[in-house]
């Protein structure tokens, strides 16, 4: 967490010193400089579950890829 723990910075590994309950996920909300934001819940269920981290992981790592190279 950095900020005003909104904002997490690291990978799904490093949740584990957080102190954050990655079972208790239920959603991401990710919110722009422009004041535009994007909500993700699990479609199926409550929480997120291991894999839908992993790929909400990937989804992030693909997005901060091309902002990165789109802005430089």
């Amino acid at each position: 967490m950095q900020g005003r723990d909104r904002e997490w910075r690291g990978s799904p590994l490093d949740i584990a010193d957080t102190g954050i309950d990655p079972q208790g996920i239920r959603e991401f909300v990710i919110e722009l400089d422009n004041g535009d934001s994007d909500v993700f819940r699990p479609r199926r269920r409550e929480n997120f579950e291991s894999y839908e981290l992993h790929m909400m992981a990937v989804y992030l790592d693909t997005v901060a890829a091309d902002a990165r190279k789109n802005f430089r």
